[in-house]
């Protein structure tokens, strides 16, 4: 009877511990989820249109644009809190190849305000914001944000004419740093314990400037108000320490 018992108590045992081992076979870990609490630093890539705009002294209005790339770095931190939500702020400073031209026209009041047709330029080299930003964290490693905060940007303003003094070509130019607001909004996925890749899009918009005075060895003049937007299209990888 006793070895009966016993061995019925192995045959028990036994069973037991082949189901307890098909169970954790069968049954996957629970899923390690990303915390976004900490500092980063990244670069990112993309391409940029700009919409601007020239108002004479008459009011009148001309539209024109450009589109180029823009890329840089960044570097942020974030704290995760109530779970699911996220806040931080990020710094990022990119170049850009934001170039435009067309004709117009410069007028000289000291010769009766007579025009004289010109090639207007304006350039964005530089791009650089420093914004905060709230998210929401789903899933296994996925964050929703939006971002808003101040902008600058670098512009080259020339306006090339022949010089109704001098006679021949000049370039007069003006090298003007704008400062601006931002807001945009993105997607970042942590694909690795310490790495994440982004999507985003940001609007920079610079008002209306002006009148800007260009630097001529012949004569001083200047161009109409400026106004100044960009839009700007990224993509990213950021490691996290």
């Amino acid at each position: 009877m006793l070895r009966a018992l016993c061995g019925a108590a192995i045959l028990a045992l036994s069973a037991t511990t082949a189901s307890a081992a098909d169970y954790a076979l069968a049954t996957p870990a629970p899923p390690v989820t990303f915390n976004w609490t900490g500092c980063y630093v990244g670069v990112h890539l993309g391409g940029a249109a700009s919409d601007d705009r020239t108002i004479n002294s008459a009011g009148g209005t001309l539209d024109f644009g450009a589109a180029g790339f823009v890329g840089g770095g960044q570097i942020g931190c974030d704290h995760q809190f109530a779970s699911n939500w996220v806040v931080g702020a990020e710094g990022r400073a990119a170049g850009a190849s934001l170039s435009s031209h067309h004709g117009s026209s410069v007028r000289f009041p000291a010769l009766g305000y007579i025009a004289v047709p010109s090639q207007f330029g304006l350039k964005n080299d530089f791009l650089a914001s420093i914004t905060g930003r709230i998210g929401y964290a789903y899933g296994l490693g996925w964050l929703f944000y939006a971002r808003g905060g101040v902008a600058w940007t670098h512009e080259k303003v020339d306006d090339a004419y022949i010089s109704p003094a001098a006679g021949f070509a000049i370039d007069p130019s003006a090298s003007v740093m704008r400062t601006g607001w931002t807001l945009g909004a993105g997607v970042e996925w942590a694909f690795a314990q310490n790495w994440s890749a982004n999507v985003e899009y940001n609007y920079h918009d610079f008002g209306t400037k002006g009148p800007i005075q260009l630097i001529s060895p012949v004569e001083g003049i200047t161009v109409a108000h400026l106004k100044d937007t960009i839009h700007a299209a990224t993509v990213g990888v950021n490691y996290h320490y």
